[in-house]
């Protein structure tokens, strides 16, 4: 494992400074700096967008980190370069390159910024390593299914992956891992943080080493990153994203009369809408919290009620989880709610069906609403610009982009395509994503795909008379809560290890900010045991966040005597969820 010391040297990239000189040099041999920089805007890779971004952008901030407690981290453009570059020889140096896969476990920080850049430069590919369940079971079904050749950990962050995966490896004093278990994994990296910058810190090795390097050879075609799908809640897909499908993304979803300035969100680096390369494309700077720091803040609205005053913010993407306690404290805030310090230019809400008081909410923090539509699978579908919630429609996301086929076929017949305004399956077709499960080919098969290429969303909607596509949540037992997809046979099974449960099922139940939260429907061995008993084993042994309000867990628990059943034995879900449905609404 590679533990990183040294002292604390700060340095900048300034522009013409040696080292870009070199680097260019280098690069583009027999032209000239300025004709060097017109060849690396025209090519489609993120790591030219980072270098187009250092030219134009220096010394501004590329990201600023906040910490519940007033911490503030600024990265610029240059010095994120800078340091990337640096981790890109650390990786080089021990063989990593072109053709390899680097799983990222770390959490928002400055650190994981650094690091997935330097994979960017390294020419290696990065993999989202999230490690949400106790046991470490969605990060080793992505060790595994990914054969990455390294591995990324901060092994002193609460719940940290390493946690799990020292009863898997063993590691040597070279750097290398070996595990009868995980075969293709190589080399581990520990990736630290020291008070005081002190030895053994990540940021302040780099910042003393004198070591740089970029691959010569990365193509618009190169795998850039591998986003996961479900990994917490169950099944997980390893979607591939090359370097230029991902810049095409933004050029397909992005509003060309916008640029965006600071962009907050909430969500970790390693999903789809908050990759560490978006504000690389847009030319933003990202804000968001230092979860490194101190974990996620205990109230999350007021956090980023105070961060998006005080960084000015123009654009942010967060949970509509959070919009009433903002609502609340714009409110009761001295600065009047139509303030313009008050207000952002757009909020982006998607990842559920949007409702009309929800898009009102939004337009009382933000001049614009954009409702979005789209998963990891086939990126971008459709979205809206919103100024105007009275003429707002019920889950409407507007039109399909350009690149985009959408149909709407029937629940029991997925030959009849239905006329508009009639409600059924949404099939997809991203003409430009080409999509592609990482080592598991098995996956693009008639269950995920038709026979013409379109794409089982496995949600249920409708085009309308306006080609506008009104998407009203899931049609299989899958449940949508906020950005979040959970498929409860996983955590039905974890949950019936629960001494005293006999069975139990995990159900979606309406909720008016998140689509559905999830509520156990529990039938217990004996009355001796309690909800409550249940409550506390699956806070303790099935999750790893209690305090994260995304965190795959239950909400509700409920007891049942016994399920409803079909003549085959299985229990009747839908019937189960209404069940649980109407019980909680009585109760409030």
């Amino acid at each position: 494992m590679c533990v990183f010391k040294g002292s604390h040297n700060p340095a900048s990239l300034a522009k013409g400074g040696s080292e870009r000189d070199r680097f260019l040099s280098t690069l583009f041999k027999g032209l000239t700096i300025d004709d060097a920089t017109i060849i690396m805007a025209q090519q489609l890779t993120l790591v030219a967008k980072l270098r187009q971004r250092v030219e134009e952008q220096g010394e501004s901030p590329a990201f600023i980190f906040r910490s519940p407690h007033d911490g503030r981290y600024v990265l610029s453009w240059n010095r994120l370069y800078r340091l990337a570059g640096r981790f890109a020889a650390v990786l080089n140096s021990r063989g990593l390159g072109r053709g390899h896969l680097v799983v990222n476990t770390l959490v928002n920080s400055p650190e994981r910024a650094v690091c997935e850049a330097g994979i960017w430069l390294s020419g290696a590919a990065s993999v989202n390593g999230h490690c949400q369940m106790a046991d470490g079971s969605d990060l080793l079904h992505t060790l595994r299914v990914s054969r990455a050749s390294a591995l990324l950990v901060d092994p002193d962050v609460s719940n940290s992956p390493w946690n799990v995966l020292t009863k898997y490896v063993s590691v040597g004093e070279d750097d290398s891992v070996t595990s009868s278990d995980l075969t293709d994994l190589k080399k581990l990296f520990f990736i630290r943080r020291v008070e005081g910058d002190g030895p053994g810190d990540f940021i302040t090795h780099l910042d003393s080493d004198s070591d740089w390097f970029q691959a010569d050879d990365i193509t618009p075609e190169d795998t850039l990153t591998v986003f996961t799908t479900s990994g917490t809640t169950g099944f997980s897909k390893l979607v591939v994203y090359t370097h230029c499908e991902y810049i095409q993304l933004f050029d397909l979803t992005a509003d060309k009369n916008t640029k965006l300035n600071r962009y907050f969100t909430t969500s970790p680096f390693g999903w789809l809408g908050a990759y560490v390369g978006a504000g690389v494309v847009n030319c933003s700077t990202n804000v968001t919290c230092d979860v490194r720091e101190a974990g996620l803040p205990k109230d999350m609205s007021e956090f980023i009620f105070q961060v998006l005053k005080e960084e000015k913010c123009e654009t942010a993407l967060f949970s509509p989880v959070y919009l009433p306690r903002l609502l609340q404290l714009a409110e009761t805030s001295q600065v009047k709610a139509d303030s313009k310090e008050h207000k952002l230019n757009t909020l982006i809400l998607g990842g559920l069906p949007v409702t009309r008081p929800m898009v009102a909410a939004a337009l009382s923090l933000a001049d614009v609403a954009i409702v979005a539509y789209g998963a990891t699978d086939f990126s971008g579908v459709s979205h809206l610009i919103v100024t105007d919630s009275e003429t707002f429609v019920d889950h409407d996301t507007g039109p399909p982009s350009k690149s985009v086929s959408v149909k709407i076929v029937s629940q029991e017949d997925e030959e009849m395509v239905l006329p508009v305004n009639e409600t059924g399956l949404i099939l997809v077709k991203n003409h430009a994503k080409n999509v592609v499960y990482l080592n598991d080919p098995t996956l693009k098969t008639d269950e995920f795909f038709t026979k013409d290429g379109f794409f089982r969303t496995q949600d249920i909607g409708r085009l309308d008379e306006r080609g506008h596509l009104i998407v009203d949540g899931r049609g299989s037992d899958a449940i949508m809560r906020g950005t979040y997809i959970f498929y409860p046979s996983w955590m039905e099974s974890c949950v019936r290890a629960c001494p005293g449960v006999r069975d139990v099922i995990i159900t979606g139940v309406p909720d008016p900010l998140v689509n559905e939260e999830l509520c156990a429907c529990v039938v217990m061995e004996s009355d001796s045991v309690t909800l409550d008993h249940v409550r506390h084993f699956v806070e303790k042994e099935v999750v790893t966040s209690e305090d994260d309000p995304l965190s795959p867990r239950p909400r509700y628990y409920l007891e049942f005597q016994s399920f409803p059943m079909t003549d085959t034995g299985k229990p009747k879900r839908k019937v189960i969820k209404a069940q649980a449905t109407e019980r909680l609404q009585c109760s409030d």
